[in-house]
């Protein structure tokens, strides 16, 4: 079975600062308490709807899609991955807080999708 850390294309800092976001244990690894604390505040951020049973299903996925601002297919992949990055670089204004090279990477990645500019 895949570690779900790399099913989730998230390296430790951005799993430390889902973790403390949604006030879970910061211990960069993703189970099943974790998904419980995301599908919490999911629900709560949201009003989701989600049964917190720690598993990640599509329904846990697509709401979380839906909160970043990607596409909702329910299936966990690289737009997902930075779309939730650049979601926990926000500031409480909603404002982008770059702290990194990968949060840098990030915004450009999401620029050039939106702009239809495909990758040389």
């Amino acid at each position: 079975m895949a570690d779900i850390n790399s099913i989730w294309q998230l390296d430790h800092d951005t799993i430390i600062k889902l973790q403390e976001k949604i006030g879970a244990k910061p211990d960069g690894m993703i189970g099943q308490n974790t998904i419980k604390k995301l599908q919490a505040w999911l629900n709560s951020e949201n009003n989701a709807g989600l049964t917190e049973d720690g598993k990640l299903g599509p329904k846990t996925i697509k709401a979380l899609q839906e909160f970043v601002g990607v596409e909702a297919d329910g299936s966990f992949g690289p737009a997902t991955a930075n779309g939730l990055k650049l979601k926990l670089m926000e500031n409480a204004q909603g404002e982008q807080i770059i702290t990194d090279a990968g949060g840098l990477d990030a915004v450009i990645e999401r620029y050039m999708r939106e702009q239809g500019i495909q990758k040389a």
